[in-house]
């Protein structure tokens, strides 16, 4: 599980904009900036995250070289001391972008601000084969958030029968642990799609030989039979 902040960082730093440099050079420019609650907030979300999976969180920054890194660091170490069952690591963003490549299964819950986790939630929804596999939620401290396919809406497709479905069920399964609390009435979900998966059906996206073809309302109804049995 990648946990990216959402509403800070250098999508939403000022001062941002363009100029001209010393040398009458166009320039265009942001800045990356976060306040201490901003960090707190997200930690204390991702903390709890971790709580109901297998207790290892890693934080991704560039603390080596930016002083808005540093600052995160520094504050997520600070908030671990009340999660104390909770394993803390850390790692540069690049080394962790190698990793996710090499050796996904290493991590667990992965934590990082606006711009790595654009980067990197991307890049682990590629592990599985295709962005049509997994879902993601946006949470904000009040309510049980918003939970959709990473992938968007596909409209370049709709009505085809042809959309992979399993992220968007996924979702409601995402909603059902994180949002309401419903734990078992979520494994029930996640497990009727692995079942389904390891039966081999498959939409295009991710189909391959030996594999069965089925449209986005064969692998639904396929994941809704087993989930009512």
């Amino acid at each position: 599980m990648v946990v990216r902040e959402l509403t800070g960082g250098i999508y939403f730093g000022k001062p941002r904009g363009f100029s001209m440099n010393e040398n009458g050079e166009e320039i265009g420019f942001n800045t990356e900036v976060y306040a201490a609650y901003e960090i707190d907030r997200i930690d204390r979300i991702v903390f709890e995250s971790a709580r109901k999976r297998r207790q290892k969180l890693c934080s991704v920054d560039k603390a080596n070289v930016l002083e808005a890194s540093m600052l995160w660091r520094k504050r997520i170490i600070a908030i671990a001391s009340e999660y104390p069952d909770v394993e803390l690591s850390h790692m540069y963003v690049d080394n962790a972008s190698m990793q996710l490549v090499s050796n996904p299964k290493q991590f667990d819950t992965i934590v990082t601000n606006n711009i790595f986790g654009d980067i990197l939630s991307d890049e682990a929804s590629m592990i599985t084969g295709s962005i049509g596999m997994l879902p993601s939620a946006s949470l904000g401290e009040l309510g049980p958030g918003l939970f959709e396919p990473i992938h968007g809406s596909a409209p370049d497709i709709a009505g085809e029968d042809k959309a992979n479905p399993l992220a968007t069920v996924l979702s409601a399964a995402m909603l059902l642990k994180y949002g309401l609390g419903e734990e078992k009435a979520a494994q029930r979900i996640e497990t009727a799609v692995l079942y389904t998966l390891n039966r081999g059906f498959r939409t295009g996206g991710i189909h391959s030989a030996g594999n069965k073809l089925v449209g986005c309302k064969g692998e639904g109804r396929r994941s809704i039979e087993v989930h009512r049995s």
